[in-house]
């Protein structure tokens, strides 16, 4: 069995691909608002050095966490660069400017599927590069599906 893909790599594809593998990403705008919002509440109620405190940390938060996602899950994706990979039953290729040429299954720390794609966590630290392969990438949603059973019976199920 043999899968051929390609893609342009789109910055909603890297969110997405983020928020799969660092949830805190998804949360930590509804977190930075709720600390504005405790910010208002202590510049109406006269804390104003809280009300500071608040303000600061919701920025920390709203920069900060996404900031650090990406610096831990990197990878050399870059927006439009065309990357052509095939998956057989030995590894997944993927030709591109800066990606790795072949990936070895038992090199994939795990997979999971999203609304939009397929995200591969790759390598053996925690925090190992993570590529996101969207759907768009399969000409036919065979091809997907057969990408799926070799994740499936080469890394494991999706988690």
């Amino acid at each position: 069995m043999r899968v051929e893909f390609s893609w342009e790599p789109e910055p909603a594809d890297r969110r997405d691909a983020l928020r799969a593998v660092a949830p805190a990403v998804r949360f930590a705008p509804a977190f930075s608002l709720s600390l504005v919002i405790v910010a208002a509440v202590l510049l109406v109620a006269g804390n104003t050095q809280a009300a500071l405190l608040s303000l600061v940390a919701a920025g920390a938060v709203a920069v900060g966490v996404p900031w650090q996602a990406r610096l831990f899950y990197r990878d050399a994706m870059s927006a439009n660069q065309r990357v052509r990979a095939t998956a057989d039953e030995f590894a997944l290729r993927m030709h591109g400017t800066g990606l790795p040429d072949e990936v070895a299954w038992s090199s994939l720390q795990g997979w999971q599927e999203t609304e939009h794609g397929i995200v591969l966590r790759i390598g053996a630290r925690a925090h190992g590069p993570v590529y996101a392969v969207p759907h768009r990438a399969f000409a036919l949603p065979s091809d997907e599906h057969m990408f799926r059973e070799l994740l499936i019976r080469r890394v494991g199920p999706t988690g």
